[in-house]
């Protein structure tokens, strides 16, 4: 009659090997989800940026920031993902200091991603990117197009969406 006791493992056994295999298997996963964003750093991963300037003066010369920022804007937000189109803008001014390039949005020009080098229907409508200052779904109130850019105000703040691509083209 076998005496081992039925909490433990004989070692040796394939039952042992197994249970080895994924203890060590999940002190891998564990390791490697705790370290996951200094990994992907490490490794040449892009991270999400952040940087607010307090007027256009300050801000010129970032290559997030779209053309038609009007010249009175301040306390202006940028959130991007390097590498990719997308962009959230917040930033103290008017629908009205916008200028003649940006259109309401209607029939004539519907709220629609407008890539100029892809199918429209390849992006989003939707921000991926998030801030505390980005109300969610904010990219759905707007009202005006600027190029490529979704532009609304709300209590006196204009916000700003590029879409991104659903997928990353291989080339």
């Amino acid at each position: 009659m076998d005496t081992t006791p039925l909490t433990s493992t004989p070692a040796g056994t394939p039952e042992r090997r197994l249970l080895a295999v994924t203890a060590a298997a999940a002190g891998v996963v564990l390791a490697l989800s705790a370290c996951a964003g200094p990994v992907a750093e490490a490794l040449g991963g892009a991270r999400d940026t952040a940087v607010t300037y307090r007027s256009v003066q300050e801000a010129h010369g970032d290559a997030a920031l779209p053309d038609w920022l009007p010249a009175d804007a301040a306390d202006i937000r940028v959130k991007s993902r390097p590498g990719g189109a997308e962009r959230i803008v917040r930033m103290d001014a008017r629908l009205d200091a916008l200028p003649a390039q940006c259109v309401p949005v209607g029939p004539e020009q519907p709220l629609a991603p407008r890539p100029v080098d892809a199918d429209p229907g390849d992006y989003r409508s939707v921000s991926t990117l998030h801030a505390d200052w980005w109300p969610v779904e904010q990219e759905q109130q707007a009202t005006m197009m600027c190029g490529a850019w979704w532009v609304g105000e709300q209590d006196g703040e204009l916000y700003a969406f590029t879409p991104e691509r659903r997928t990353v083209p291989v080339g």
